[in-house]
């Protein structure tokens, strides 16, 4: 038939219609495909070739770290891990490996030295270092894998193996860091109170030599002691100055109302008086007796009378003295009082300025043992400081060192050629749906069936049904 192209308008194109395009244009869709395929396979065959080497390390954390005095929870194990993958992408990592490897002694660094400064070059050399690293990690898991890829086999290994040690080191290091500053912290508090202690120590002991203090717990206790003999003492004088002073006004009563001097209680004490009155008592009895019979002038009873006046003035001088003696011993009792209280008050002056002495030194005592305390608790914690900084384990431990790659990471030969196979098939059926569209022909039956406006004479071994 004459009639090659036809309106699309008219319908939509059916399956069998898109078959019989594509295997009208099948020479054009295979060609396409082909020459995909081969540029794909051509472009595969001149990328360089790309090794990735990889590593595994465990990273774990001490619950309880001394070092920092923290206490770390389980709670926070994602927060830890992810502070611990950013430590492994830091620009401090990449230093440790460079400097590891002596990436700066190569012709490429010192190239770029050379065009941009060492600044820019060192930048540069990390940016390019932390591209190539590729960090895996599953939620939940302390077990990191690092990638490093690069174009040379035995540098993408010693680069995986170099950040593993770096994070290490770089761990060490801050621990180390931690540490040292505790350190220092601690040795500061330690001269602080030391220097505290001294002080104090100094003070308590320039006191004591001060005021003539050696033996703080006897110091005050004998000055005490004397004080309450004093007291005792005064007591004892107070107490025979009352019955002096009773004493003696009970017999100047008596001497007032008439008795004799040597009749007085005071007189009756002493044994002269009594010896006196005795006599005196012997001589009245003889007068008693010879009286009636003799007469005044007698000789014997005028002896009797001159004796007898001797022994009454006797008596009477014994009493007097008796009774100044008593008047003496008040006012003598009286003075001894009033000495003993000035000392006694000289002495309670002496014992409260070493109550107030025991008290300073109490003071310097109590200051003494704080700090001593407080020092004694620092030092231990200095010493538990040390240990654990002694015996601290590494929290990272390498489970899989990176070996020297077999085959290359890149580029992938089988996915590239596959994809190059599917985008050349592609490329060829759109573009043979293309032309097609763009140029109508009638391949089928159903081109002819499919658009009602174009006259049809007759279908030649069709079925009637068609008509």
């Amino acid at each position: 038939m004459a009639v090659n192209t036809f309106s699309t308008e008219s319908g939509s194109l059916s399956l069998k219609q898109l078959c019989a395009m594509l295997l009208a244009r099948r020479r054009l869709v295979c060609f396409v495909t082909a020459l995909i395929f081969a540029l794909t396979a051509l472009i595969t065959a001149l990328l360089p070739r790309v090794w990735t080497a990889s590593t595994s390390i465990y990273i774990d954390y001490n619950e309880s770290d001394p070092i920092k005095g923290q206490q770390l929870s389980a709670m926070l194990d994602d927060s830890y891990m992810q502070t611990q993958l950013e430590l492994l992408r830091s620009s401090r990592v990449a230093a440790i490996v460079i400097d590891t490897l002596r990436l700066r002694e190569t012709p490429e660094y010192r190239q770029d030295v050379a065009n941009d400064g060492q600044a820019r070059a060192d930048q540069a050399l990390v940016k390019r270092l932390l591209s190539n690293l590729k960090i895996q990690h599953a939620r939940g898991s302390r077990v990191v894998s690092l990638d490093y890829s690069d174009r040379s086999r035995d540098l993408a290994r010693d680069v995986a193996n170099a950040f593993a040690g770096a994070y290490r080191e770089l761990g060490e290091q801050m621990a180390a860091s931690a540490a040292r500053s505790r350190f220092e912290q601690y040795d500061a508090q330690l001269g602080q109170l030391r220097k505290e202690v001294d002080t104090i120590q100094g003070q308590l002991t320039t006191y004591q030599q001060h005021n003539d203090i050696l033996n703080v717990q006897d110091h005050g206790d004998q000055e005490t002691r004397k004080l309450n003999e004093l007291n005792g003492t005064l007591t004892a004088l107070q107490t025979s100055l009352q019955a002096a002073r009773a004493e003696q006004t009970a017999t100047q009563a008596l001497l007032k109302s008439g008795i004799q001097p040597y009749e007085t209680p005071i007189a009756s004490q002493s044994p002269v008086i009594t010896a006196l009155k005795t006599q005196l008592g012997d001589i009245d009895r003889r007068l008693g007796d010879v009286k009636g019979a003799l007469g005044p002038r007698h000789p014997l009873i005028r002896g009797l009378n001159s004796e007898r006046g001797r022994i009454v003035s006797r008596l009477g001088q014994e009493s007097r003295a008796l009774l100044a003696g008593a008047d003496s011993n008040i006012a003598r009792l009286s003075a001894q009082i009033a000495e003993l209280q000035q000392e006694i008050e000289q002495q309670r002056q002496k014992v409260l300025k070493q109550m107030r002495q025991r008290n300073q030194i109490a003071a310097y005592q109590r200051q003494l043992a704080s700090a001593q305390q407080v020092y004694n608790a620092a030092l231990q914690k200095y010493d538990t400081l040390i240990m654990a900084s002694t015996i601290q384990s590494p929290n990272v431990a390498v489970l899989r060192s990176a070996e020297l790659p077999s085959t290359p990471s890149k580029p992938r030969v089988l996915v590239n050629l596959l994809l190059g196979l599917l985008v050349g098939a592609a490329s060829g059926v759109l573009l043979a749906l293309l032309l097609e569209l763009l140029n109508r022909r009638v391949n089928i039956v159903e081109d002819l069936l499919g658009d009602p406006d174009l006259p049809v004479l007759g279908l030649i071994g069709l079925k009637e049904s068609h008509a």
